[in-house]
């Protein structure tokens, strides 16, 4: 059941806009730095499983279902980062047409919510091995590489 919330939370909640009291919770130049932090940490969990996915480390079922849900539980708090007032922030790597495209940028988290979901899913399932896992985080990856293609200098 707590697997099923986090993924529902985790497909809705990514690069949602904020709710008019969230930019009181941080200062724009803070949440960027905490947005940059969250990425991070989603940064060293996709290098591993996609080097258990290469052949670059061994292959563990469990490890990598443990990292996709550190991917969605680190993914989940996005949403709180991203309020109108961090888009003059100079160190954000968000480029303009991120919030000039809102929609096409939420569409883009919510793609990756959902690949995150069907990877946690998969991931987290008995037998679950590298040749089921390859397209799973290959999913996940190119979710990535979507956004950051459009929207990230």
């Amino acid at each position: 059941m707590l697997k099923k919330t986090l993924m529902i939370a985790v497909a809705t909640s990514l690069f949602a806009t904020a709710a008019t009291a969230q930019d009181q919770l941080f200062k724009p130049d803070d949440a960027v730095k905490y947005r940059q932090s969250i990425y991070q940490v989603m940064s060293a969990q996709t290098k591993v499983m996609g080097a258990m996915v290469k052949g670059d480390i061994d292959f563990d079922a469990v490890a990598l279902h443990q990292r996709a849900v550190n991917l969605g539980n680190a993914a989940s708090l996005l949403g709180e980062t991203y309020f109108p007032e961090t888009r003059e922030v100079s160190d954000s790597n968000i480029l303009p047409q991120a919030w000039d495209d809102m929609d096409g940028f939420q569409a883009k988290g919510q793609n990756l919510g959902t690949a995150l979901q069907e990877l946690i899913e998969v991931s987290g399932q008995p037998g679950f091995d590298a040749a089921e896992a390859r397209p799973a985080v290959a999913k996940v990856m190119q979710s990535c590489k979507s956004c950051h293609d459009d929207y990230r200098q």
